[in-house]
C-alpha cells in the first residue's frame, strides 16, 4: 500500500505542475490533464478513505466542464488538486486525513453554468434530431480524413509537418516580440511571413483545410503589412498572436489524431478569427509604400515630418519614387538612400540557415553509446594485463584511444546542448500577457540567452520557470500607483539571466518589487503548525518555508497565482534535475530566485569515496570541504547527536555506514575522514573511510525496482567494472533527520 501511496504522490506532482501552467480554453493541455486524472483514479482504487476518490471524481467532472467550455474559472480545479495533495501527504505519513471536503466538493459541483431544465434538454434533442434529418437529406459529403487511412509514408510526412509547424510557430512568437518593439522593421515582418507561408503551402498539400485557411488569412495580413498597405500596430500583433495560438491547438489535434489513429480534423472554430483578420485587411486604409522611407527614418537619416511630407507628395505624383522626392527636397543624401535600398533588397531576399535534422531518439542513443565507450575504455586501461605490461607501443595506442574517446564524448554531448534562448524568449510572451491581465507595467530584461544547456534539462525547466515568472509579476511587483508612491518607476522590471559557473548553469529570476514579507511567512507557518512560535529560524530558512506544499501568503487569489499550488512542485522539479533553488530577498527592493543546475543530465562530476567495501559518489555541487577531524573537533550534544566543529560552527555528523548498513574500517570519527556537504542552507559532515579522487561519471538508472531508494540518485559503472552509487543529498538529509530511511 505504501508504494501505491507514493505512486499517487508522484502522479499528483505531475498533475499539480500541469495545473500551475494551465489556461482556460487550452484543449490539448486539458486533454492531457484528463488522462492523468483517469490514471490517478486507477491508482487510487482500494484506498481506505473513500473521500479521496470522491474529490478526484469531482475534479475530473469539473475538468469536463472546462473542456466543454461550460466553465472557465480554474480556481475550483486548483483547490481540488490541493485537497488531493493534502490527503496523499497524510496517508504517506500514516495519519488519518482530517480535512472537511464538503467546501471543495461544493465548489467543484456548482461551478460552471446553471443546470438546464428538462424542457430545454428535450428542445435541444429535438433540434439536434431535426438537424440530423436535414443533413441526411443533403448530398453525401466527403468523408473526414482519418489517420487509419494513411500509408506509412503519408503518416511520416504528416508527422514531419507537425514537428516543423511547431518550430515555425515558436519562431513566429519570438519575431512578434521583436516586432512589437520595432514595428517598422521589415526584416522582422518577412521573418514572420515566411513560416506562415510554409505552413499554408504544406497544409494545403496534406488537405488540412482549416489549418490552410487560417494560415492563408494570416499570411495575407502580413503580406499587406510588408507591402506597406497596413501599418503594424498592437492590434495587428495581437491578431497574429491569436492566429499562432489557434494554429498550435489545431496542430496538437492533428498530432492526437496520429497518435490515436483517429480523425485528423480540428474541432476549433476558426470562422470568427478569419472574419476578424479579413475585416482588418479590408478596413485599414493604405498608408503608402514607405519601406525605403521607414528604413531611412529608423537610421535617423530623415525625420518623421520629412517622411510624411514625402508620402503626401508621392500621392500627388504617383509615378515618382520616394527616394527621388526626398533627394530633390534635400531631406537626405544619396548615399543614405542607396544604403536603404540595399537594406530593402536584403530584407526581401531573407536568409535561411541550412540544417540537418536528427531524430532525438537517435541522438540520445548515440550519447548513451558514447558513454558506454568511455566506460569500456576506462575498464580496458585498468585491466591487470594492461597495467602489468611494459609494451610502450600499447601504451601509446591506449593514449590515442583515450584522446579519441574523450573528443567523441565532448562532441556527442555538445550535439545535445542547445542555447537557453528559446526558453527565455517564450517568457517574453508570458510577461506581456501577465502584464496585460494584471494591469501592471512590466519590462523583461534578459542576458545570457546564448548560454548552452542539455536539451533534456531545457525541456524540464520550462514549467518551473513559468511559475516563478508568474509569481514575480503577480506577487513580487507592485501596481504602478504603489511603485510611484514608493519612489520607484511605474514600470516594474523582471530580470532573467543565465551564465555558466564552475561546470554548472545558473539561472536568476529577479524582480525589483516589494520582496518577500518574512513576517507574513512566519505568521502563516505558525498558524499552520509548520514551526513552533518560539522558533529560531534564520532568514534563509524563513524564506524557504514558501516551498512547503500548499503554502501561500497571498491575501487575494487571482487567476495568475496565489493558491499555493506550485512552489513545492517547482522545488521538486529543480531537484529532479539534480539542481537547487535559492532565494535572496530585500524588503521593498525585490527578490531573486537563483537556480543552480548541472549542464547535462548524462554526466555528473563528483568525489568518489569509499565506505568499507562499498564506493559512493558525492556530487561536487554539494561539497564544501573534506578533512580529517581531530579528537577536539568531535563532540556530542543531548538531543542533537554527534557534531563536528568546522569553521567556527557545529555541524551534525552523519555516518554513511550506519545509513546504508555496511561495515566501516573505522569507528571513531578522528580515525576516518569527513566531507562537509550543503543542501538548501543545511550542512552536515559525512563520515567515510577514504577519498578515492574526483571523477566524471556517466549516470545510469537503477531501474524501476530501485529508483525510489532514499538517499540514492543513481549509479555509475567505474573503471574496474564495479558500480558506484551516486548520493542524493536531499534524501541523505531526510534520512539523517529521521524523515525516511533507505531501502536495502
Amino acid at each position: 500500500m505504501s508504494e501505491r501511496i507514493e505512486q499517487i504522490g508522484e502522479r499528483l506532482e505531475g498533475i499539480a505542475l500541469e495545473v500551475v501552467t494551465l489556461e482556460a480554453g487550452d484543449i490539448p493541455a486539458l486533454g492531457n490533464l484528463m488522462n492523468a486524472l483517469e490514471a490517478l483514479g486507477a491508482d487510487a482504487e482500494g484506498l481506505d478513505d473513500p473521500r479521496f476518490l470522491q474529490v478526484a471524481g469531482a475534479v475530473k467532472g469539473y475538468l469536463e466542464k472546462l473542456i466543454l467550455a461550460d466553465a472557465t474559472d480554474l480556481e475550483p480545479l486548483e483547490e481540488g488538486v490541493t485537497a488531493l495533495q493534502a490527503f496523499q501527504r497524510d496517508l504517506a505519513n500514516g495519519e488519518t486525513p482530517q480535512p472537511d471536503v464538503s467546501g471543495v466538493l461544493q465548489k467543484l459541483g456548482k461551478a460552471g453554468t446553471g443546470p438546464q431544465t428538462g424542457a430545454e434538454d428535450a428542445g435541444a434533442e429535438t433540434s439536434a434530431s431535426e438537424q440530423d434529418a436535414a443533413e441526411s437529406s443533403e448530398e453525401p459529403v466527403e468523408p473526414l480524413p482519418s489517420a487509419a487511412d494513411l500509408s506509412e509514408e503519408d503518416r511520416q510526412i504528416l508527422q514531419d509537418f507537425v514537428g516543423e509547424s511547431k518550430e515555425n510557430l515558436e519562431a513566429i512568437e519570438v519575431h512578434l516580440v521583436n516586432l512589437e518593439q520595432e514595428p517598422e522593421d521589415l526584416e522582422t515582418v518577412n521573418s514572420i511571413f515566411r513560416p506562415f507561408h510554409t505552413i499554408k503551402g504544406v497544409s494545403g498539400f496534406l488537405n488540412l483545410k482549416d489549418v490552410n485557411k487560417l494560415s492563408h488569412s494570416a499570411e495575407n495580413l502580413l503580406d499587406k503589412a510588408r507591402n506597406g498597405d497596413l501599418k503594424v500596430g498592437e492590434g495587428i500583433i495581437d491578431l497574429v498572436l491569436e492566429s499562432v495560438d489557434t494554429l498550435k491547438r489545431m496542430i496538437d489535434e492533428v498530432q492526437e489524431g496520429l497518435d490515436e489513429n483517429g480523425l485528423l480534423t480540428s474541432t476549433v472554430d476558426i470562422a470568427p478569427l478569419v472574419r476578424k483578420i479579413d475585416m482588418v485587411s479590408e478596413e485599414q486604409e493604405k498608408w503608402g509604400d514607405s519601406r525605403v522611407g521607414e528604413i531611412l527614418l529608423r537610421k535617423g537619416a530623415i525625420t518623421r515630418e520629412d517622411l510624411d511630407g514625402g508620402l503626401e507628395r508621392q500621392k500627388i505624383q504617383p509615378g515618382r519614387k520616394l527616394g527621388e522626392i526626398l533627394l530633390e527636397e534635400k531631406k537626405t543624401e544619396s548615399k543614405e538612400v542607396i544604403s536603404a535600398l540595399r537594406d530593402q533588397r536584403r530584407y526581401s531576399k531573407g536568409h535561411v540557415d541550412l540544417q540537418v535534422k536528427v531524430d532525438t531518439v537517435k541522438l540520445d542513443n548515440m550519447v548513451d553509446l558514447t558513454g558506454e565507450l568511455v566506460i569500456a575504455q576506462s575498464m580496458l586501461r585498468q585491466n591487470p594485463y594492461i597495467t602489468g605490461s611494459n609494451d610502450q607501443k600499447l601504451y601509446h595506442n591506449l593514449g590515442q584511444l583515450n584522446q579519441i574517446t574523450s573528443g567523441l564524448q565532448r562532441i556527442a554531448m555538445s550535439m545535445r546542448m542547445v542555447p537557453i534562448k528559446s526558453t527565455f524568449q517564450k517568457m517574453v510572451r508570458l510577461v506581456r500577457d501577465l502584464a496585460k491581465n494584471s494591469g501592471k507595467e512590466v519590462a523583461l530584461e534578459m542576458s545570457g540567452e546564448d548560454t548552452e544547456i542539455d536539451r533534456n534539462v531545457v525541456d524540464e525547466l520550462y514549467e518551473p520557470m513559468v511559475h516563478m515568472i508568474r509569481n514575480a509579476v503577480d506577487h513580487g511587483l507592485e501596481s504602478p500607483d504603489e511603485r510611484e508612491a514608493a519612489g520607484k518607476h511605474r514600470r516594474g522590471t523582471v530580470l532573467l539571466r543565465a551564465f555558466h559557473r564552475g561546470g554548472n548553469i545558473v539561472i536568476e529570476i529577479e524582480d525589483d518589487g516589494r520582496g518577500l514579507n518574512r513576517e507574513a511567512i512566519l505568521e502563516k507557518a505558525i498558524s499552520r503548525g509548520l514551526i513552533p512560535e518560539d522558533h529560531k529560524l534564520t532568514d534563509v530558512e524563513i524564506c524557504n518555508l514558501i516551498f512547503h506544499p500548499g503554502f501561500s501568503t497571498a491575501e487575494k487569489i487571482t487567476d495568475i497565482s496565489g493558491r499555493g499550488v506550485g512552489m513545492d512542485v517547482v522545488k521538486k522539479a529543480i531537484e529532479k534535475l539534480r539542481g537547487r533553488v535559492e532565494i535572496n530577498t530585500r524588503p521593498g527592493r525585490g527578490s531573486a530566485f537563483v537556480i543552480n543546475l548541472p549542464l547535462t543530465l548524462a554526466i555528473i562530476e563528483g568525489m568518489l569515496v569509499r565506505v568499507g567495501k562499498q564506493r559512493y559518489i558525492i556530487p561536487a555541487l554539494a561539497i564544501l570541504e573534506s578533512f580529517r577531524p581531530s579528537r577536539e573537533q568531535y563532540s556530542t550534544v543531548e538531543g542533537k547527536g554527534e557534531l563536528i566543529q568546522t569553521r567556527g560552527s557545529l555541524v551534525p555528523l552523519v555516518r554513511l555506514h550506519t545509513i546504508f548498513g555496511v561495515e566501516s574500517d573505522f569507528e571513531q570519527p578522528w580515525e576516518g575522514l569527513v566531507v562537509a556537504v550543503e543542501h538548501e542552507d543545511r550542512k552536515m559532515c559525512l563520515l567515510l573511510d577514504e577519498l578515492l579522487g574526483k571523477e566524471e561519471v556517466v549516470i545510469k538508472s537503477l531501474g524501476g525496482g530501485l529508483r525510489n531508494i532514499k538517499g540514492i540518485a543513481g549509479g555509475a559503472i567505474l573503471g574496474d567494472g564495479r558500480v558506484g552509487l551516486i548520493l542524493d543529498m536531499s534524501g541523505i538529509f531526510d534520512v539523517a533527520q529521521g524523515n525516511g530511511r533507505p531501502s536495502h
